[in-house]
């Protein structure tokens, strides 16, 4: 749902239907409730992308810049836009390493405050999550990333978070 191009569940993905599609075995419609969480996180993410609350136009927009990649920390982060500037700009931040970070350091765009959109590890999706604090940032002046500007972010094991401004 970060990514460009059209955005796609699978049937049954959203509440976390195991097997593989066979169209002579129905879906199991009781994991929406088991996994009702997991669908939360979904219905987050399509909020996002359709720019429901006017802060991620960005992902909307073809535009796609991956500006940080850390094969070492396996830490990944890219910006998304349409036209540029608060309530387009969009920074997606991926750690695919099983260590958490409480200061991250990667470039933005622009100075000013950007705020947690969306953090996959918070527990209201699911109570075995870490619930990892990834707190709004500052970005300050300093090149980062082929950026002219750079802010620390807070990211959990194995998460994504989302950043935005207003």
């Amino acid at each position: 749902f970060t990514a460009p191009g059209i955005p796609m569940i699978f049937q049954g993905q959203e509440f976390l239907e195991d097997g593989y599609f066979q169209d002579t075995d129905p879906l199991d419609w009781s994991k929406a409730s088991t996994f009702s969480g997991i669908v939360d996180m979904y219905t987050d993410l399509i909020a996002l992308r359709k720019d429901d609350a006017g802060t991620t136009e960005g992902l909307r927009g073809g535009n796609v810049n991956v500006h940080h990649v850390n094969n070492t920390d396996k830490v990944i982060a890219f910006h998304r836009w349409k036209n540029g500037g608060a309530g387009d700009d969009v920074i997606v931040v991926a750690n695919f390493s099983n260590t958490a970070y409480s200061s991250y350091n990667i470039g933005f765009p622009s100075s000013g405050t950007w705020k947690v959109r969306f953090n996959s590890d918070w527990s209201g999706y699911d109570s075995s999550f870490d619930n990892w604090t990834s707190n709004n940032t500052t970005a300050s002046s300093g090149a980062k990333d082929g950026m002219s500007y750079n802010g620390n972010v807070g990211i959990g094991k194995y998460t994504v978070i989302v950043l935005s401004k207003d």
